[in-house]
């Protein structure tokens, strides 16, 4: 079922993607960047970032690529890419950012010369060479292969709530010691209940409401598995593997009535109605 689920979000997915518009939420998220990045000077020219989860698009590190002559490992734990995907939605990146973006004349003209190199590139191999990144699939999730202080910066958006909840520990702890001294994460972890991305009617947290073992025996799976960390959880796994928390940014939603599992009652009101937690460590 996984991998029926994966060829058909690949081929699917892919034809979507090449064609529809893109969400807002891409070009906010590298609005998000360059403000962090103009704030504290997360990586400079020559830098290396490893992108964890990056998926259909690579889209941080993309991004990031644009404005600074970064290398970046982009990390999977399979391949899903979709490269009519990736250049149609950094083709209309390419068309908004004269707005918004805050770019100087000279930024947005390097910006759009990437962008245009990119759009005639035929394979993501060529893509690769041209960027000078490196893709790895390492189907377990291990970075074990990578050096210590290796990178400047791990960055992932939407992938950390995916990986199985008894392995995060360690991963947490392997980011610490793949970064250099003083080096950054930053992440955008989705908590909301992934069903309410299909289905409107019910609660962003409904999730919260089902004990251990009804989730385990009703909801939890490998074709889409959700660890259904919460906020605090998060700010006490990143605080035990020495991280520092510089910048915390979380979209809430009020879930009213909803009667919670054991395991969330006795949290903060900020905890279980985060539905987006945004960090910068």
């Amino acid at each position: 079922m996984r991998n029926l689920y994966r060829r058909l979000g690949n081929t699917v997915g892919n034809k979507r993607r090449s064609s529809e518009a893109m969400p807002s939420y891409y070009a906010e998220r590298l609005k998000r960047m360059l403000r962090l990045q103009k704030q504290h000077n997360i990586v400079s020219n020559g830098d290396c970032i490893l992108e964890l989860g990056t998926g259909w698009l690579h889209w941080e590190a993309l991004t990031l690529r644009l404005f600074y002559d970064i290398k970046a490992v982009l990390f999977d734990v399979w391949d899903n890419r979709q490269l009519g995907g990736l250049k149609n939605y950094v083709r209309q990146l390419g068309r908004m950012l004269n707005d918004g973006f805050g770019l100087s004349a000279v930024e947005l003209k390097r910006a759009q010369s990437i962008i245009e190199e990119i759009l005639e590139v035929e394979s993501f191999d060529d893509l690769y060479e041209f960027l000078g990144f490196e893709y790895v699939v390492e189907s377990s999730g291990s970075l074990g292969q990578f050096q210590d202080a290796s990178f400047q910066l791990v960055v992932s958006g939407g992938v950390l709530e995916h990986v199985k909840r008894e392995g995060l520990p360690l991963l947490i702890a392997e980011t610490q010691r793949i970064l250099k001294p003083r080096g950054w994460a930053v992440h955008s972890i989705d908590t909301a209940d992934h069903l309410e991305h299909y289905d409107r009617t019910v609660s962003p947290k409904l999730y919260l409401s089902f004990s251990e073992s009804k989730w385990k025996r009703l909801c939890e799976n490998e074709v889409q598995y959700i660890n259904r960390m919460q906020r605090g959880e998060w700010l006490a796994l990143f605080r035990a593997n020495g991280f520092e928390l510089i910048e915390e940014e979380a979209r809430r939603v009020y879930i009213g009535g909803l009667n919670l599992a054991d395991r969330f009652v006795n949290m903060d009101n900020a905890d279980y109605e985060c539905t987006v937690l945004m960090l910068v460590l």
